[in-house]
């Protein structure tokens, strides 16, 4: 197993894709801190707060919202790619069992994810940093930022790991890349939209880009709501969080912890998908 997982790291740091994906993370963590910290200048502008605004926390949240599906994208094509060119071949002939190969992927991809959730984390904060004119202050408490730094690489890995098994479902390079955008960002939305109003609510948290956002987002707005607010946390209007979840992803009183739940679920599913998959595949 070790030369297999070694074996995977080679294949990847003498390639294009790792990096070409990371980029756009580093570009819109730095971007998203930007502006998130607009977002929080714009508050401060109509209500001058009498203590200083975490806008780190939001930042982090926003960029990983957007960032997480380069994760994704690396996964799946780092199988799908390998069935394109048919480098899979070789790896499947010598290995034995062949999901051993899989299990080396996914190990890898771990910790390429957990690299790009922490390039993420880092840029998103350097961004909200220099917006902020450098106000320190403005990261909040230190548990705090750790906590949804935490989060945000958390979710990266487990994009990462789903994109693995999806990757191994499809073993189409172009279906890889299509079907993972197309869905999160239009067939997801259009659902969202058509469940407001409606009778069954609720389902929205249960979607899959939805938990895979509120990982990092339903831990980050509430923090932030409960440093700005101080003790009087609770007299805070629901319509202040549905607005900062509107911009910043998640739903209001959905527990982080329960989006992970609902999302290591789908990326089980879609691991398992991907190892059935593989198991019967021809690779001739």
């Amino acid at each position: 197993m070790g030369a297999l997982i070694r074996a995977e790291f080679r294949k990847t740091f003498t390639t294009n894709l790792w990096w070409a994906l990371l980029i756009p993370v580093a570009v819109i963590g730095f971007g998203a801190g930007w502006m998130g910290t607009t977002f929080v200048g714009i508050i401060n502008s109509v209500q001058q707060l009498d203590r200083p605004v975490p806008l780190a926390l939001l930042s982090v949240a926003m960029s990983a919202n957007f960032s997480t599906i380069f994760g994704a994208l690396f996964g799946a094509l780092s199988v799908a790619g390998e069935y394109r060119n048919r480098t899979i071949t070789t790896s499947f002939l010598t290995s034995n069992p062949r999901s051993a190969v899989l299990v080396a992927k996914l190990i890898a991809a771990a910790a390429i994810g957990a690299g790009y959730g922490l390039v993420n984390v880092l840029c998103a904060s350097l961004g909200g940093l220099l917006g902020a004119s450098q106000d320190l202050g403005n990261f909040g408490d230190i548990g705090d930022w750790l906590s949804v730094g935490g989060t945000c690489v958390l979710a990266m890995v487990l994009w990462t790991l789903l994109g693995v098994g999806f990757g191994a479902l499809v073993a189409n390079a172009v279906l890889a890349i299509i079907l993972p955008l197309v869905y999160k960002f239009v067939v997801e939305f259009i659902f969202s939209m058509a469940l407001v109003g409606s009778n069954v609510p609720g389902i929205g948290p249960y979607l899959p880009g939805a938990a895979g956002n509120g990982i990092v987002s339903n831990l980050a707005v509430p923090l932030f709501i409960t440093a700005v607010a101080g003790p009087d946390e609770p007299d805070v209007p629901r319509v202040a969080f549905e607005v900062l979840h509107v911009f910043f992803g998640g739903h209001y009183g959905h527990p982080w912890w329960a989006s992970l739940l609902t999302f290591l679920a789908y990326t089980a599913v879609f691991v398992a998908g991907g190892w059935w998959a593989n198991q019967r595949r021809d690779i001739a």
